[in-house]
């Protein structure tokens, strides 16, 4: 890294955390935990939840798989629940459009469902032969007049929309309304004849859509709608969206979801819960999204979603029988050694960041820092820990200048 990466590094830990991208630098300890991990990423294809306590580490984690997913060539998105906002995991539109939001495809740190789109029209993909074959399928041998491979047709709609305006240099208004869309999907269930005119009609020289226009506007037939019929649309997107990121080359598609305690706790109606919970039993039961997913949650989670559901009055066993099958990555707190470790990583960070030679004085303080660790709050340990050690080479920088 250069000194400019360092002092990027740097100054995100003096939050606590490492900046984005650069988690897997900053992961000690646990190596039980992370070997399973790699060997879920390189031959599994589940569902799991990842649990541990308030600031023990399951956010840090589900950057660590992101970064090793990314690296081994998968498309990823992490998301993060909030009821308060527009990611409610009853929901699936909004949960769908977030996974848009945060698609990251290999060697490329920004993120939309756009990298996606582009990597599958990209020249150099293209003449792949295993993604030849999926670009055929998807766009009927070139005719892109029905669509008989994608499940959604919103999907379908959408990539072939955006094949025409990436073939001619981009049209940002397409991109720009296709992003839009599929971000935001339900602020577009009153605008079907916006959609119909901008992502059909008006690019109707590139392709023949023989479908009568009364179609596209029909409410039962919902191809611009993503929440009828129990979100199925939204479910079937998502699963065109691991298909694209295999016809794209990559190895499939991976989810992180983050803070899934959200459900229990500011989901206020039973059943918004309930049906939340359903959507969880759906990625375990591999229906309807053939990747992995990550789903991050405090001990016990099993236990309290039970004793919430028995407290509302449901005591469906067959139902609650369920919970059961959630398999789960159990992870230990960092210990005094292991943060001696992370110490010792951030030192060189350090030191390479100012140019600065830390001398066996400080290193020892900052092990002593370490080891006393072990009297602060578990949730709190390691970033304090983190914190108190950039603070401490701040201050002997600053003397030794």
């Amino acid at each position: 890294m250069d000194r400019v990466e360092c002092q990027k590094i740097i100054e995100s830990l003096r939050y606590g955390k490492p900046p984005e991208g650069y988690t897997h630098l900053l992961t000690v300890g646990r190596k039980k935990e992370i070997n399973r991990l790699l060997k879920i990423l390189s031959e599994e294809s589940k569902s799991y939840l990842v649990e541990a306590n308030y600031g023990v580490g399951k956010t840090h984690l589900l950057e660590f798989i992101k970064e090793k997913a990314l690296e081994l060539n998968f498309v990823t998105s992490l998301i993060s629940l909030d009821s308060s906002s527009e990611a409610r995991f009853n929901r699936m539109d909004q949960i769908f459009g977030q996974i848009c939001r945060n698609i990251q495809v290999p060697k490329n740190n920004q993120k939309s469902v756009r990298y996606l789109f582009d990597s599958l029209f990209d020249l150099n993909n293209q003449n792949k032969p295993e993604s030849k074959e999926y670009l055929i399928k998807i766009s009927n041998n070139n005719k892109w007049n029905e669509n008989h491979f994608l499940k959604s047709e919103a999907m379908y709609i959408a990539v072939r929309a955006w094949k025409f305006s990436y073939e001619n240099g981009h049209n940002i208004k397409i991109d720009s309304l296709i992003e839009d869309w599929l971000f935001n999907p339900f602020n577009y269930y009153t605008q079907r004849k916006y959609l119909y005119t901008e992502l059909i009609a008006k690019l109707k020289k590139w392709f023949n859509d023989s479908r009568p226009e009364w179609k596209f506007y029909d409410t039962n037939e919902g191809i611009f709608n993503f929440q009828i019929k129990g979100y199925s649309q939204s479910w079937d997107a998502l699963h065109d969206l691991y298909t694209i990121s295999i016809a794209a080359g990559y190895k499939g598609l991976i989810l992180l979801i983050d803070e899934f305690e959200d459900v229990i706790h500011n989901l206020k109606k039973i059943n918004y819960q309930q049906d939340a919970f359903w959507n969880l039993f759906e990625f375990f039961l591999k229906k309807r999204f053939p990747g992995i997913a990550f789903f991050a949650v405090t001990p016990g989670f099993v236990k309290k979603c039970k004793e919430l559901l028995y407290f509302k009055g449901i005591f469906d066993e067959d139902y609650l029988s369920k919970f059961d099958m959630l398999e789960k990555i159990e992870l230990s707190p960092l210990t005094s050694k292991d943060l001696v470790e992370l110490s010792e990583k951030i030192i060189s960070i350090y030191s390479n960041a100012y140019q600065w030679n830390i001398n066996s004085e400080v290193k020892k303080k900052i092990k002593e820092i370490c080891i006393e660790s072990s009297n602060i709050a578990i949730e709190d340990r390691v970033r304090q820990t983190i914190k108190e050690i950039i603070t401490v080479l701040d201050q002997e920088m600053s003397k030794s200048s």
